[in-house]
């Protein structure tokens, strides 16, 4: 049975323009769409853009995990509603989830822990938070399933190729992609790693599956994501994206992506993902090639990060 959450924080539709070569809605417009619930979410927990500003403070996304239940195409009309989980002084654990708002159906479960800083000094700043919130918990099927937290990976660009993992992307921050605050905006990090992945794909993937892929007949679906975020990104920074395949089975395989600030070697964010190969026309999951499974153990990252 389905238990509806206290808050209604965004609903809009799925434009052609958001969906990619799957058919689907690409995981930029995703975590755009998320994002902007959160601001919602914030406000009805008492912390609207006039209080944080008024105390100096903002609003950091720490981590995000993802279960991605279904596909969500094109045309389709969403509503998100959110809660708290918990609060802990300046840190705040949410939990929203993606539905089609005719049916009801899930689409996508969504868990955000979030911390208050200083704008100026990066500082916890805790904040009250109304008195007549109530704390949920996590809905059965927003548990985490596979991917667990982690330390952050202590690792520099040099070191990860060590490792076996690939550059897939290579770019430079604009300005339109960034805050009020000058730091890009967790959603593009999403997007430049999805833009990323076809780099990837084409180590493993034979000439025939790459042209499978351009045709729309073969694609792939990530069912499961979990993002750390370590340190911003500002308007003219630098950045490369590495890539690595950690593990496999039959029918998925977990990717590993390292974000790196290349002006400083820094990792900004490590991003993981469960993902399928999708039969497009049938939109079901459907297992690797025998020359996919050669190819990804031959690619498979020799040691897992940190």
């Amino acid at each position: 049975m389905n238990i509806e959450l206290p808050y209604l924080i965004h609903r809009s539709a799925v434009n052609k323009w958001e969906c990619d070569e799957n058919g689907h809605l690409n995981v930029r417009y995703f975590f755009a769409k998320t994002h902007q619930g959160l601001t919602h979410l914030l406000a009805e927990l008492g912390l609207t853009k006039a209080v944080l500003n008024s105390s100096n403070a903002k609003a950091k996304i720490a981590n995000q995990h993802v279960r991605l239940h279904r596909e969500i195409l094109q045309g389709v009309p969403v509503t998100i509603r959110g809660g708290l989980i918990s609060h802990d002084d300046a840190k705040l654990v949410l939990y929203s989830e993606i539905r089609h708002t005719q049916d009801d159906t899930l689409f996508t479960t969504v868990t955000t822990s979030l911390h208050i800083v200083d704008v100026d000094t990066g500082a916890l700043r805790g904040l009250e938070i109304g008195a007549a919130v109530n704390a949920i918990d996590v809905p059965e099927v927003g548990m985490i399933r596979s991917l667990q937290p982690e330390s952050e990976p202590d690792t520099s660009v040099a070191m990860a190729a060590t490792l076996g993992y690939l550059e897939t992307a290579r770019g430079t921050v604009m300005a339109e992609e960034c805050d009020q605050t000058e730091e890009m905006e967790n959603y593009q990090y999403a997007g430049h790693i999805a833009d990323a992945i076809p780099n990837f794909m084409s180590t493993i993937q034979s000439v025939e599956e790459l042209a499978l892929r351009s045709a729309g007949e073969l694609g792939g679906a990530v069912i499961e994501i979990r993002v750390d975020y370590y340190a911003p990104l500002a308007p003219g920074k630098r950045f490369v994206i590495l890539s690595g395949l950690r593990s496999f089975t039959v029918k998925t395989m977990r990717m590993s992506h390292l974000f790196f600030d290349l002006d400083t070697d820094r990792l900004v964010l490590h991003s993981q993902g469960i993902a399928v190969a999708l039969d497009l026309k049938a939109r079901r999951a459907v297992p690797f090639t025998d020359d996919r499974v050669a190819r990804m153990t031959t690619r498979q990252l020799r040691l897992s990060p940190a």
